[in-house]
């Protein structure tokens, strides 16, 4: 399992490159939607490097290497949903190291804020995205499936960026309670949502995984 995730990391040397970039500019551009602007950095980023590893493989045809490998397909599709994890946590991170530095260095920017509630969504955000996306993947393959996922992805971005903009214009009140919230019941209620559909989705993809033909 251990290697299998970090296959996926080595894999993406330049993506990862990519990604530090995309993380300086969404810490120092999303700063104005406040947590959210941690959770929307964290979805895109963790999406392109998730998808990122299935795409490569696809190309250089390892998916049908690994089949022909003594390892478990429940291995190998877990793997993936594991890495969702690993990715996020590294977005993550990024984004709190520029925030201590902007402040250590006492630098003029304003760096995309830290709340319970903002680091929960950076989580859930893309759980949820990729319990979409990961069954299309191991059903149709990356390239059929590419154009959906997209598509959802835009849908997702956009569409949660006016949204959240709507909700702190209209009602501030209600999108400062959402994001800065530290309910107990509230996060453990969104927290077994998405850990039920997380579930779900790691069996549906597993059985696509089980039937696909290579």
């Amino acid at each position: 399992m251990y290697h299998l995730i970090k296959k996926d990391l080595l894999v993406q040397k330049k993506s990862f490159i990519l990604s530090i970039l995309l993380i300086l500019f969404f810490s120092l551009y999303l700063f104005k939607m406040g947590p959210a602007g941690l959770s929307l950095s964290v979805f895109a980023v963790t999406y392109m490097l998730t998808l990122g590893a299935s795409a490569i493989e696809e190309k250089n045809n390892s998916d049908k290497m690994l089949i022909s490998l003594p390892i478990r397909k429940s291995s190998i599709v877990l793997s993936k949903y594991l890495s969702v994890f690993v990715f996020a946590a590294y977005v993550i991170l990024l984004n709190l190291i520029i925030h201590v530095l902007v402040d250590l260095i006492k630098l003029p920017l304003n760096p995309i804020s830290f709340t319970t509630g903002g680091i929960l969504g950076s989580v859930i955000a893309p759980v949820l995205f990729c319990s979409i996306s990961l069954p299309l993947i191991f059903k149709l393959g990356y390239l059929k499936s590419k154009m959906i996922n997209l598509i959802l992805f835009f849908t997702i971005v956009f569409g949660g960026t006016t949204l959240i903009d709507k909700i702190y214009k209209e009602k501030p009140e209600l999108g400062n309670f959402l994001l800065n919230s530290s309910s107990t019941e509230l996060t453990l209620v969104v927290l077994l949502l998405s850990f039920l559909i997380f579930t779900f989705s790691y069996f549906l993809s597993l059985h696509f995984y089980k039937k696909r033909e290579f």
